[in-house]
């Protein structure tokens, strides 16, 4: 393998950062017992991150005005309440719990590895997260970033080139200097159309099903890793 030039690394950050689904489906079962409702947490908790995906696109491609990634979980969440009709939730619980999305845990691999590339390249995150979710996820798991990128700064989402293109310039680095870490081929493919190296994580059991996403052909990234901690291991190569 070619040896990689690189003096930045973005990072995604849910499901590549956190592991969002677990985190979530535990704060909806506390949510459910607190109320004493019953619905799939499981089920609940993959329709609100496709709720998510479904109205981040919509944003992205000008179907929708901007909205934050807060605003779009509490958009979701409301609508999937209506559809369980749970109606009797005052709004400050429910901010409560649309604030689940702040407290998530992340992989056992982020923190050690995270903070082995730190001491080498300046890390940052580039995430759909708004910037306050985002700095209060980093204080909760004592993730010290380099930097936190947030799409909010570009008033869209990944992979709207605008995203990659103006973080990198930001950081004041180069676009085939810097490389995107991901667990999402869209994210990737982004990046790459931007000029960056890529490198894809694997993370079978974002969904909860130890069953990953089938993305095809990962050659097209630069690397392709089960961990954060093999990171470095092939940089410094």
């Amino acid at each position: 393998m070619k040896k990689l030039k690189i003096n930045t690394i973005f990072f995604d950050v849910f499901g590549t950062v956190f592991d969002w689904h677990k985190s979530i489906r535990e704060e909806s079962k506390n949510f459910s017992s607190k109320y004493k409702l019953s619905f799939d947490e499981f089920v609940f908790t993959d329709k609100w991150r496709a709720g998510f995906r479904l109205l981040q696109s919509k944003v992205a491609n000008g179907q929708r005005d901007y909205l934050s990634m807060d605003e779009i979980h509490m958009e979701v969440l409301n609508q999937l309440l209506d559809e369980l009709n749970i109606n009797d939730i005052s709004k400050e619980n429910l901010v409560n719990f649309n604030e689940s999305w702040h407290r998530l845990k992340p992989w056992g691999d982020s923190i050690a590895g995270l903070s082995d590339l730190k001491n080498h390249y300046l890390i940052s995150t580039l995430s759909n997260g708004n910037l306050s979710m985002l700095v209060k996820l980093s204080k909760n798991s004592n993730i010290h970033w380099d930097s936190i990128l947030s799409t909010e700064f570009f008033g869209t989402y990944k992979p709207d080139p605008k995203v990659y293109l103006g973080a990198v310039k930001l950081l004041e680095s180069k676009a085939e200097e810097s490389m995107m870490v991901a667990s999402h081929a869209y994210d990737l493919d982004g990046a790459i159309n931007a000029g960056m190296k890529t490198c894809y994580v694997h993370r079978p059991n974002e969904f909860g099903t130890g069953i990953s996403e089938n993305y095809g052909d990962l050659s097209r990234f630069d690397l392709v890793v089960e961990s954060f901690e093999e990171i470095s291991g092939y940089l410094k190569k």
